[in-house]
C-alpha cells in the first residue's frame, strides 16, 4: 500500500460522472442484501475513484461501479475497495457518504 504522501502525487482528474453500483450489506450472520443505486464519480486518478454514494459502506469493502466510457460508447465495469468515508449530511434527514477508493481490476466485458 502506498503511502500517504504517494497517494497525494498522483494526479487527480474531475470526471462529475453518475455511476450505477452494487454492494452487499450484512443483515445478520447468515444473510446479506444486495443493495444497487446511482452515486457519482467526483475525481479521478490512475489509482482510484472519490464517489459520493447515498449509501454508507465500509472501509475495505468492495463496490462494482459501473462507468461510462466515451471511447467505447458503453459502461465499464470496475471493482473498487473503500479506503476511507466520510458523511456528509445534504439536508436535516439525508445524508450522502464520500468514499475514497481504489481500483482492484476491470471485469471482463461480456460478449
Amino acid at each position: 500500500m502506498p503511502t500517504r504522501q504517494e497517494r497525494r502525487d498522483n494526479e487527480r482528474v474531475p470526471c462529475k460522472l453518475v455511476c450505477s453500483f452494487e454492494l452487499t450489506k450484512l443483515v445478520d450472520s447468515s444473510t446479506a442484501k444486495l443493495i444497487t443505486g446511482s452515486g457519482h464519480a467526483i475525481n479521478r486518478s490512475v489509482r482510484g475513484l472519490l464517489l459520493l454514494l447515498p449509501e454508507q459502506v465500509n472501509k475495505r469493502q468492495v463496490v462494482e461501479i459501473q462507468l461510462p466510457s466515451k471511447a467505447k460508447k458503453k459502461q465499464s465495469t470496475k471493482l473498487v475497495e473503500v479506503c476511507w468515508t466520510r458523511p456528509i449530511s445534504v439536508s436535516a434527514r439525508v445524508k450522502m457518504y464520500l468514499a475514497g477508493s481504489r481500483f482492484l481490476f476491470k471485469l471482463p466485458v461480456p460478449s
